[in-house]
């Protein structure tokens, strides 16, 4: 196992998790990221109990704890009057679950997982622009014209995977007619009374929704929001934005919320878009992971953790089955394909409960759709105890 040549390609969030869980049985990877620095844009990304564990796992504990933010719940209010509808409780979450929800800058918690790779093994400013399967190898080629071989690659490289699209041509996802801005704010410049109690606030609307939390103690605010609209919005993470434009998405709000609209003065968009279901997830010695694999809806908070839950199966696979890594690969995807699969139907499904919550009636609980018991599917597998399990998965 250990003279098995790996090479991850990308060095995002899912590429670095990757490398850190092969290096901890003792597999060194060669990651090959485009960028000419390792970085992400700055952004909040949530991380849910199942998938800390994973990371603890890895041996990153330490290392994500100085860098997260754990709220003790999620305030639920009505984005135009202000009423609170709902309050997530998340303080028994570590109890029932061995973690709370975790919130990092990604810049933050990109560097954690970098600090479980060697730095020699991450090459920068290496996009791919060919990939040839042989017999016995996997040739990759790069635009700043070098090649690698390697015995295994897997495909890091997110929702415009260039690994993918070798493999198996353009995925053509359908715009779902929703888009989400995202900006970040001085926490020293928000009135502390804005994301009370608990630093982490939800806004519900008609159409629309839009959550507000503490980054970097209480240095940074993140603020994520999504939107119906019948407006064509493009896919992408870093497409800059009009903050009057941002503002108008949210009219008639509530003084909180406006206090941190009032505020933006930088923003991105981009629009939300589907991809079917679907077991193509890599083929012979080729895996794919993470976005480039199950590109999901962010509506349930799932993308980098379902990426870290990859992350630690795929590893334990290949050190299972060290003399036929090609079979480790087709026991990661039977092991992790169902769970995805439900997980990627929760997150298609669960924006609409939000969405449409001023429709029903008063008397019930809006918000009830984040209620922890909702979750405890998701937050309650025990990665470390069931990677080598068909997971159990809600039915209907």
């Amino acid at each position: 196992m250990s003279q098995i040549r790996i090479a991850i390609v990308g060095g995002g969030l899912a590429g670095l998790a990757t490398a850190a869980a092969l290096c901890r049985i003792g597999t060194e990877a060669e990651v090959f990221e485009q960028s000419p620095a390792l970085g992400e844009i700055g952004a909040g990304v949530n991380v849910s109990p199942q998938a800390i564990n994973a990371l603890r796992a890895i041996g990153l504990g330490d290392k994500i704890a100085a860098v997260a933010n754990i709220a003790p719940g999620v305030l639920t209010r009505d984005m135009n009057t202000g009423a609170p509808l709902h309050y997530r409780d998340q303080t028994a979450a570590a109890a029932r679950f061995g973690a709370g929800p975790h919130s990092f800058h990604r810049a933050d918690l990109l560097q954690a997982l970098a600090s479980g790779v060697d730095p020699r093994s991450i090459h920068l400013d290496h996009r791919l622009i060919g990939l040839e399967e042989r017999t016995a190898c996997v040739e990759l080629a790069f635009a700043n014209g070098s090649r690698h071989e390697a015995d295994l690659v897997i495909g890091a490289d997110g929702i415009h995977s260039s690994v993918r699209h070798v493999l198996y041509g353009d995925d053509n996802p359908t715009y779902t007619g929703q888009m989400v801005w995202r900006a970040l704010l001085p926490g020293g410049e928000i009135p502390a009374d804005v994301l009370e109690p608990s630093g982490h606030v939800q806004w519900l609307g008609r159409g629309r929704h839009f959550f507000a939390y503490y980054l970097r103690g209480r240095d940074v605010v993140n603020i994520v929001t999504q939107e119906d609209t019948d407006k064509w919005v493009e896919e992408g993470w870093s497409i800059p934005g009009n903050p009057d434009d941002m503002r108008a998405s949210f009219p008639n709000p509530e003084p909180l919320l406006a206090t941190l609209l009032n505020r933006v003065g930088q923003c991105s968009k981009w629009g939300l878009f589907m991809r079917p279901l679907t077991d193509d997830w890599g083929r012979g010695r080729v895996a794919l992971i993470g976005d480039a694999a199950h590109a999901m809806l962010p509506n349930a908070g799932q993308g980098a953790s379902q990426s870290f839950e990859d992350a630690y199966i795929l590893a334990r696979w290949l050190a299972a089955e060290r003399n036929d890594p090609i079979q480790a690969l087709r026991n990661f995807r039977r092991i992790r394909i169902p769970r995805v699969h439900a997980v990627q139907r929760r997150s298609a499904a669960i924006v609409r409960a939000k969405h449409d919550y001023q429709q029903k009636s008063e008397k019930a609980a809006p918000a009830a759709v984040d209620a922890v018991d909702s979750m405890a599917w998701i937050w309650g597998y025990d990665v470390t105890a069931e990677w080598d399990k068909p997971p159990l998965v809600p039915v209907g």
